[in-house]
């Protein structure tokens, strides 16, 4: 958050942390070391302690900066604890902010960017935490992870586990209750990912607030542009905060605006507010099902945005019978993007009654919709498609003539051999191509019991 420190506050900083560093504690002089000092160590506090002016007296906040010191300033164990109290101290009196001393806060930030696909250096960025403190945060995350899988371990029983009780009980409890919120609490990863945005907005919105404005231009996308958008929430009642609101989310690329000045959603805030609308949509495809509309359930696929839609597609295998989901979600192919096209091949692999739709695609000139239409041959494992991918083997492109070939393995098609051999012999083809073919004959052999004559 943005916590507008005046210029005054930042040069007075500057200099407050310069008397502490060199004249408080002595610290070197020589022309190199005090460069290091001016041009390194005390414009990085700065930007930390400008970054979590509400942290200053936050215990956690306290030990981040001693870890600093220590291990990103080189600065002995035995003088850390006192160097960063009397470091934060001009720091508490030039920035009169109100202070969350709760112990945890710290680390509800770093995993509230974490959780987003932030990479860690790009929090470390972000936050002046060092990049060594946020990596053993996550590893600890990690190794509580892999501790309590599939089991229902108590926070009480992982404090008797020597090597997560070295996290100390406020880390190893927040960990715990953060790890159980994500895998049992619907939309907290959702949720967090929101709070991150109006954190980075720096405005007084609320989750709830966003997300129906995210929803509404979901419903309209394309349609509606910022002045329509703000009439939508009120007009002049709240327009003014809607209006920030809006053009913070731009600024953030949350929200896109297209040539003609519409808004759409981005494609992270798509991904985001799909969780929030699932169980509406969900409730509505399930409506036209059961009457036997299968077009108007086309129609709310064809509706939506690619990202949402993709989340979309995945909620129909997992609520319809396979009979029900492919005939609607066959009835998009084609109609939307090549990307989602993808997708549904990807899904088509895991529905039998998705055996001549996915013969077709071998005429296709695209050759990565022919190369998934391969693999998912492959795992339906109709041998009737024998003979259309032995022709693949002759393919153009060399990633369509692979999966043919893993196709062929994977199917166990005895009557592929001859070619498969041929293929595996031939130096003229890639490397891949030739290994894969290979790969294909044993697994052949594997499977038939067979012996065929070996490669060269």
């Amino acid at each position: 958050m943005n916590w507008d420190w005046t210029k005054n506050d930042l040069t007075s900083l500057k200099e407050s942390l310069a008397a502490v560093l060199l004249e408080e504690w002595g610290g070197p002089r020589s022309p190199l070391a005090l460069k290091y000092i001016n041009e390194t160590i005390i414009p990085d506090l700065v930007s930390c302690f400008s970054n979590n002016a509400d942290l200053l007296t936050n215990p956690t906040f306290a030990e981040i900066i001693q870890w600093k010191l220590k291990n990103q300033f080189a600065n002995p164990s035995a003088v850390v604890v006192d160097l960063a109290k009397d470091l934060l101290k001009p720091a508490q009196k030039i920035i009169n902010r109100p202070q969350i001393t709760d112990p945890k806060e710290p680390w509800r930030r770093i995993f509230r960017l974490w959780i987003g696909d932030e990479s860690l250096p790009n929090i470390a960025e972000r936050t002046g935490y060092p990049l060594d403190y946020l990596d053993l945060l996550v590893l600890r995350l990690k190794k509580l992870k892999a501790y309590t899988a599939n089991t229902r371990i108590s926070l009480l029983e992982c404090q008797q586990h020597t090597e997560l009780r070295e996290f100390g009980f406020e880390q190893l409890s927040f960990l715990y209750q953060f790890q159980t919120a994500v895998a049992g609490e619907p939309l907290y990863k959702e949720r967090l990912i929101l709070e991150q945005v109006i954190w980075d907005l720096g405005m007084p919105f609320q989750v709830q607030d966003l997300v129906t404005l995210l929803e509404m231009i979901h419903t309209h996308e394309g349609d509606l542009d910022e002045d329509s958008l703000i009439e939508a929430f009120g007009g002049d009642q709240r327009g003014n905060l809607y209006s920030c609101v809006i053009d913070g989310l731009i600024s953030l690329h949350y929200i896109l605006k297209n040539k003609a000045g519409k808004l759409t959603l981005s494609e992270k805030s798509a991904q985001t507010i799909a969780g929030y609308l699932l169980p509406k949509l969900g409730e509505q495809l399930k409506r036209a099902i059961s009457i036997h509309d299968f077009e108007s359930a086309k129609g709310i696929l064809l509706g939506q945005n690619e990202a949402v839609l993709i989340r979309l597609i995945d909620w129909t295998l997992r609520e319809l019978n396979q009979e029900q989901a492919y005939k609607i979600l066959s009835g998009i192919y084609k109609l939307v993007s090549r990307r989602v096209d993808l997708y549904l091949l990807k899904v088509f692999a895991d529905m039998p009654m998705a055996f001549d739709q996915l013969m077709k695609c071998f005429a296709d000139n695209d050759s990565l919709i022919r190369a998934r239409a391969c693999e998912a041959l492959g795992h339906i494992g109709n041998k009737a498609a024998v003979f259309s991918l032995v022709q693949l083997l002759r393919d153009p492109v060399v990633g369509v003539k692979e999966m043919a070939a893993q196709a062929l393995g994977n199917m166990g098609a005895v009557p592929a051999v001859k070619e498969l051999l041929r293929v595996a012999e031939d130096y003229g083809e890639s490397i891949t191509v030739r290994e894969r073919a290979r790969v294909a004959v044993r697994k052949i052999e594997s499977r038939s019991g067979e012996g065929f004559p070996n490669e060269k």
